[in-house]
């Protein structure tokens, strides 16, 4: 799954981030150095599981079902160390994020993104870090050669 048009999308649809989302591949740098973003709010966009569905019986193709999962990593830093200033900031980001893709068609793909769950996964450091998760469904098709 191509996660460049999630990003894009982000960076238009949300003002609040102010442009800043990033792909997997910053997160990991940024983990493997210890670090949390300087400059905040940021969202980092990273792949999740596929799960399989069921198979659709069709002649001369297998055609399988598939939810393509994907998750939005959200940290603001704050200078509350107990967050509760933070956290109106923390519920619109979350809110926009969601209005941002909810219902989303993406080309590519069969279905139209879902809003799963949002949880907070790190308050470290005056940063706080949640996960909002979506599925997208999708078709498994391949043709025998």
């Amino acid at each position: 799954m191509d996660l460049q048009p999630i990003i894009d999308r982000l960076r238009t649809r949300v003002a609040d981030l102010g442009g800043r989302v990033e792909d997997v591949g910053a997160l990991a740098a940024l983990t493997a150095a210890g670090g949390v973003p300087s400059a905040t709010p940021v969202a980092h966009v990273i792949p999740g599981s596929i799960q399989g569905g069921k198979h659709h019986a069709q002649t001369g193709a297998y055609v399988q079902s598939v939810e393509r999962q994907f998750s939005v990593i959200l940290t603001l830093r704050t200078q509350d160390p107990t967050g509760k200033r933070a956290m109106p900031r923390l519920a619109g980001l979350i809110d926009d994020i969601i209005l941002a893709l909810a219902g989303w068609d993406i080309d590519a793909l069969v279905g139209v993104v879902q809003f799963r769950r949002s949880a907070l996964i790190g308050a470290d450091r005056g940063a706080f870090s949640y996960e909002i998760q979506f599925t997208v469904a999708d078709q498994l098709r391949i043709v025998p050669s």
